[in-house]
């Protein structure tokens, strides 16, 4: 018996839900039993998404990303006995590790959260050579275009915590694929970073077979960092297909 009932959801683009008429169906492993769907998406579903990210620019100050972190972090702990099944129903995992990586990731937002208030920028000094001048160097950070983020079946939520939280503690938009073997963890973790009041434009999560989707997260000309985790053999191929973009694997 399923843990949790059937669940067809739908993308999440910049907070629009997205819906295609062909559908990947979601398994739970230790019955082999159909406990949902998601779609079918393609490579011009993940070109939208990543349109609307490049195109959006990021204002929010370090307190409002602070908030937005702590407050998904506390509705994942007062939801878990809602969150937590879901991840049992498509990982297939006992209830006890479930719960065990809603814990995992609320510590994740709620470092994040901690972390982001901290200014990122440096002051270097000029004058440490015979022909340095008394002056100083400020650096700062601004967020980039587009971060591309592809996750593994295991540890579907804390897995894809560890993209965005980062992403939104730095002001970036962050276009997710998760494995279409445990899609449905990252949709019901959007829709809570939406209610946290994350701007919707800042996160889409796209799904779909690698066939048809895989490229374009790897190789759309607005991703400027592309973080993976997951096999050797597939991130040789990023690499290989990424070329000059930055690269986390």
């Amino acid at each position: 018996m399923s843990p949790i009932p059937m669940r067809h959801e739908a993308m999440r683009i910049a907070g629009r839900k997205v819906d295609t008429v062909d559908r990947v169906p979601v398994y739970y492993p230790y019955t082999g039993e159909q406990i949902g769907s998601v779609p079918a998406g393609t490579a011009e579903h993940a070109r939208e998404a990543f349109e609307i990210a490049a195109a959006y620019q990021p204002t929010l100050t370090r307190y409002e990303r602070q908030k937005i972190l702590l407050t998904v972090a506390k509705i994942i702990a007062d939801r878990k006995a809602e969150l937590a099944p879901i991840i049992v129903a498509e990982l297939g995992i006992s209830l006890n590790d479930a719960l065990y990586e809603c814990g995992r990731a609320y510590d994740v937002y709620t470092l994040a959260g901690q972390m982001c208030i901290h200014d990122d920028g440096e002051i270097f000094s000029c004058d440490l050579t015979p022909h340095g001048k008394a002056r100083k160097i400020f650096t700062t950070r601004e967020p980039l275009r587009a971060i591309s983020a592809i996750t593994p079946f295991n540890h579907p939520l804390n897995m894809i915590s560890h993209k965005i939280a980062p992403a939104i503690a730095t002001n970036n938009c962050i276009v997710c694929k998760p494995t279409e073997l445990t899609p449905l963890t990252a949709i019901w973790l959007a829709d809570a970073l939406y209610e946290a009041g994350l701007p919707p434009q800042m996160l889409s999560v796209v799904t779909g077979w690698p066939a048809d989707i895989g490229d374009e997260m790897i190789t759309n000309p607005n991703i400027e960092l592309i973080t993976f985790t997951g096999g050797i053999p597939v991130g040789k191929m990023i690499a290989a297909k990424a070329v000059y973009k930055r690269q986390v694997l």
